[in-house]
């Protein structure tokens, strides 16, 4: 099953939601490149307020390509002016025009990336191709220059009606049956996130039905507020950036957060190159995790929190587009089991051990025997031993392995 926010992305500029002088604008903006004072633009707005879709929406429109960086991949001057001088100044294959996106841009440090803006803002200047950056914000000083050389367009926060609209339409072409008070609470919980409200939808609504019950335990929140919202963003995110806030608002411990991602990441990682960096990440967070208990040393945490956000997000090679449902490991409840298992045998050998005088793990070794008189000497074998040696109905049935 696809993402939602992959599958009903927009397909041209009309099925932006909520954005139509903002959308106006990019595209007036591309198609009139050559005639634009500014080399670039500047979407700036919220998060999942449709800025990147709708890049991708107009490239598929007019036919452009579109080639796509992210800040998080560009963290020195060296490697931004060689890649974007590479990627501004070479013509598309078949001479189909272009459009170089750099998403997140605001994710740009202003001490590990020093250097990183002026040689982004030198290299869009000698660009042949509408450049087209992202951001959440730029109130920091240091985009005030970047912001100055390019074309700046607000993206305003959607409104839940928007985004109420939006998720309607959505039921309607998966066919899923929903209330309109559970859609509307829904839409008012992502504090106008699209994207969230859509990862949120295809959670809820596993089995064809949406009903207020299955979105009123959804706590308000700005992106996550569960262990599942919080792996959605460490799997899916293309930035490290953003997977490292995942689980400020998650109340989980660090240990069970380790579980829940020993859990899914196999399922979203599919190469083993993959899989062993994030196991190295998953494993290095344990060895911390062991350290403060053992410790007590809490600053550990600190390293904890950044192993399992950004340290499992970098490990994959490309993004897993297929909607992955995250379940809770079932370890424990098979050691439960395990452990339940056992202590039935536990209690049967200390009644035969009292009753043949021997210790109990003396007893426990002819517990094999027990069970093949009575799983194999027919439907009253072992009725005599039963009473002789008093066990239950619980007793009885573990001794048959039923």
């Amino acid at each position: 099953m696809a993402l939602f926010t992959i599958k009903y992305a927009p397909k041209n500029a009309d099925q932006v939601f909520g954005q139509q002088l903002a959308v106006s604008q990019l595209r007036n903006f591309i198609t009139q490149y050559r005639q634009q004072q500014h080399k670039a633009a500047l979407l700036l707005g919220p998060i999942g307020c449709g800025k990147t879709s709708s890049v991708y929406a107009i490239a598929k429109e007019l036919k452009y390509d579109v080639v796509e960086l992210n800040s998080s991949d560009l963290r020195n001057a060296e490697n931004i002016t060689q890649f974007l001088n590479s990627a501004l100044g070479q013509q598309s294959l078949f001479f189909t025009p272009k459009i170089v996106l750099i998403d997140e841009v605001d994710n740009i440090s202003g001490v590990a990336d020093r250097g990183c803006i002026p040689a982004l803002i030198k290299a869009i200047e000698k660009s042949s191709f509408p450049v087209i950056l992202t951001a959440n914000d730029i109130e920091d000083s240091k985009f005030k220059a970047l912001a100055k050389s390019s074309q700046v367009i607000p993206y305003h926060k959607l409104q839940y009606k928007t985004v109420s609209h939006c998720l309607q339409w959505v039921c309607e072409q998966e066919e899923i049956k929903f209330d309109e008070k559970a859609i509307n609470s829904l839409a008012r919980q992502v504090d106008g996130d699209m994207r969230a409200a859509l990862i949120d939808l295809q959670g809820s609504s596993k089995t064809k039905n949406l009903s207020f019950a299955d979105v009123s335990n959804l706590s308000d929140r700005k992106r996550t507020e569960t262990i599942l919202n919080a792996l959605m963003i460490i799997f899916k995110s293309s930035s490290v950036d953003t997977a490292l806030p995942a689980l400020e608002n998650v109340d989980l411990e660090p240990r069970d957060t380790i579980h829940w991602i020993d859990e899914n990441m196999p399922k979203e990682y599919l190469s083993a190159r993959a899989l062993a960096k994030g196991y190295e990440h998953l494993a290095r967070a344990d060895v911390f995790q062991g350290r403060i208990m053992n410790r007590q040393h809490w600053r550990f945490l600190a390293y904890i929190n950044d192993l399992l956000t950004a340290g499992i997000s970098s490990a994959k090679e490309e993004k897993n587009p297929q909607f992955i449902p995250y379940r809770q490991t079932m370890r424990f409840l098979r050691l439960w089991q395990a452990k339940m298992k056992n202590a039935k045998k536990k209690e049967i050998a200390q009644k035969l051990a009292a009753r043949t005088h021997t210790s109990t793990s003396v007893a426990e070794q002819q517990i094999p025997y027990l069970q093949v008189v009575f799983q194999k000497g027919g439907k009253d074998a072992g009725l005599s031993i039963a009473q002789e040696l008093e066990l239950n109905d619980e007793e009885v049935a573990w001794l048959k392995g039923r």
